[in-house]
């Protein structure tokens, strides 16, 4: 039984680590480079800091993102006869609607990046757009993050009162 309640442990851990980064990638987003963007990029510049950095957190997100749609299967399993089931079923538009919002939109932008923007106004349109989709993934995350935070500390309520 001990083993068990550690795996399961280490498994919505993992939901939460995973929430932390998206919760840090986009409040850094938002807060230290959004606000910048629109000033400083240009048609000479805007390639190199925005397409890298965006493949990287495609090919990471891409293993991590699976993962930890399993991890919360198993989270909702596991507390499927409690009061906290509602967290894991947050989950399911709170991983869900980013991805799409990713798929759908985003991507078109980041592929309209990657084929080169010759025009400054153009540039600045598509970054008011890539900004905004990701500002929308910004505000679920954060209450995604708030939510499983609420999980952990019902948890470790539950068990100091038990």
């Amino acid at each position: 039984m001990k083993i068990n309640q550690t795996i399961l442990d280490i498994n919505n851990a993992y939901i939460f680590f995973c929430s932390s980064v998206y919760l840090g990638m986009f409040w850094t987003l938002h807060f230290f480079w959004f606000p910048h963007y629109p000033s400083t990029l240009n048609i000479d510049n805007y390639y190199n800091a925005i397409i890298p950095q965006t493949e990287t957190a495609t090919k990471y997100f891409f293993v991590t993102i699976p993962i930890m749609s399993v991890a919360l299967v198993i989270m909702l399993l596991s507390e499927w006869k409690t009061k906290l089931r509602w967290v894991p079923l947050a989950w399911i538009p709170g991983l869900l609607v980013p991805v799409v919002v990713q798929q759908k939109w985003i991507e078109d932008i980041n592929d309209q990046f990657k084929a080169g923007i010759k025009d400054q106004a153009v540039l600045q349109d598509l970054l008011k757009d890539w900004m905004f989709y990701n500002d929308v993934r910004f505000y679920i995350l954060t209450v995604m993050w708030g939510i499983t935070m609420y999980f952990f500390i019902a948890k470790a309520r539950k068990a100091t009162t038990n």
